[in-house]
């Protein structure tokens, strides 16, 4: 992003959000392809040059920024002598439709994590599902959860009006409307599927092949036959600790259910940390290559 390019009304923001005292968790809400990612790194970057220690939660399953694709995702970038920390949380999906409560869970729990970790400010950009029903109920109940002290509204018209009527009485929140800025491209769908598949390729580069029994472990989410061998194979997997925190993602190559095992494409280093195993609802060749949502 080019910041010469940025609205002085990006920068009027942060100077408003500078004079905000204690821990600010800012949320950005906006339909697809209206600068939400734009902002967040805007925002990131202007307060760590600021010397503040800043989360920055990606919740945008289908086009993350941070972590893989079907992940949420938190960066907390390094100031001076400290490292990068960052962490992520496996949802299932490149949509939250159908895994809504996984969703807001694994948001609250990183802005939990970054609270513990004593950041300064959260920033948490949201992804463009917000129309419908479905939409509107999934991101009032995902602000009203996150309990935000700032929200800022990314928007073509009025689209979001209804949603920013609900909390703009609310005590303590502040309410920010702006266009999408010139600078945003929208992209096609063939566009965000490369995206994903470059994103996987990435993520699984330094992955093996691994055998994995599942002896004793929690199997969770959208769990195939038993029945059926050939629903397992080529699935999107997460391995998690006792505390539910996603370890490593995985492919599953081949299933041996009466054995209990599995043969697994995954960058996993310490399987005795595994706790439970959370079952996507992707299937996903080693090359990143989509081959459904669910084909079964």
């Amino acid at each position: 992003m080019n910041y010469q390019e940025v609205s002085p009304e990006w920068y009027k923001l942060t100077k408003e959000m500078e004079q905000y005292t204690g821990r600010f968790l800012a949320i950005i809400l906006g339909e697809g392809d209206t600068g939400k990612t734009s902002m967040a790194r805007f925002l990131v970057s202007h307060f760590q040059d600021q010397g503040k220690r800043i989360a920055w939660i990606d919740t945008d399953l289908g086009q993350s920024t941070l972590g893989p694709p079907t992940t949420v995702g938190m960066l907390i970038p390094a100031l001076k002598n400290k490292e990068n920390f960052f962490n992520f949380r496996f949802v299932g999906s490149i949509s939250p439709v159908g895994h809504l409560l996984q969703t807001v869970v694994s948001v609250r729990r990183l802005v939990d994590i970054a609270v513990n970790m004593e950041v300064e400010g959260i920033i948490l950009d949201t992804s463009g599902f917000i129309g419908g029903r479905v939409g509107f109920e999934f991101k009032f109940q995902k602000i009203d959860v996150m309990n935000p002290t700032h929200l800022i509204a990314l928007e073509r018209g009025r689209e979001l009006e209804g949603l920013l009527k609900i909390f703009s009485g609310r005590k303590m929140l502040h309410l920010y409307r702006f266009p999408v800025p010139d600078f945003i491209q929208s992209k096609t769908r063939e566009q965000r599927i490369a995206y994903r598949k470059e994103r996987f390729q990435k993520y699984f580069s330094k992955a093996r092949q691994i055998d994995f029994s599942f002896r004793g472990i929690r199997l969770l989410g959208h769990l195939p036959s038993f029945y059926h061998p050939e629903q397992w194979q080529d699935l999107l997997i997460g391995f998690a600790d006792e505390m539910n925190n996603t370890l490593a993602l995985g492919l599953i190559q081949e299933a041996d259910l009466k054995q209990k095992a599995l043969l697994c494409f995954t960058p996993l280093q310490k399987k005795e940390k595994v706790r439970s195993i959370r079952f996507g609802s992707l299937y996903l060749k080693k090359n990143g290559q989509e081959l459904s949502l669910r084909r079964y």
